[in-house]
């Protein structure tokens, strides 16, 4: 894939994080853990823009994006831990998720 190309994706995949992260902010009793989860989620995005936009080397992106779906895979985990979390909140971090998901599937 074309870097060019991964930089389009990668902002697809940053709108869903900082929708996710900015719903979470909005939700008065998000649980902690997800909160957690998704700043971790925030911060390892910025790590990989700055790679995106330095670097050809597919391989440390594609690291990066599989620490990011990793992290996801986390804050999915939370919805089935018996805690509440509001519908929206579920969707945006699903949507990121999935973003997180397409962009893997892209790179492998």
């Amino acid at each position: 894939m074309q870097i060019d190309q991964v930089k389009d994706r990668f902002s697809q995949v940053e709108q869903c994080i900082n929708n996710a992260a900015q719903t979470c902010e909005q939700s008065g009793d998000a649980p902690d853990q997800l909160r957690n989860f998704l700043a971790e989620l925030e911060h390892e995005s910025h790590h990989t823009r700055e790679l995106v936009d330095q670097t050809q080397d597919d391989g440390e992106i594609r690291q990066c994006v599989d620490k990011m779906a990793k992290i996801g895979d986390r804050a999915l985990q939370v919805f089935g831990g018996g805690n509440y979390v509001d519908d929206q909140l579920q969707v945006a971090v699903r949507q990121a998720r999935k973003a997180i998901s397409a962009l893997k599937q892209t790179l492998h």
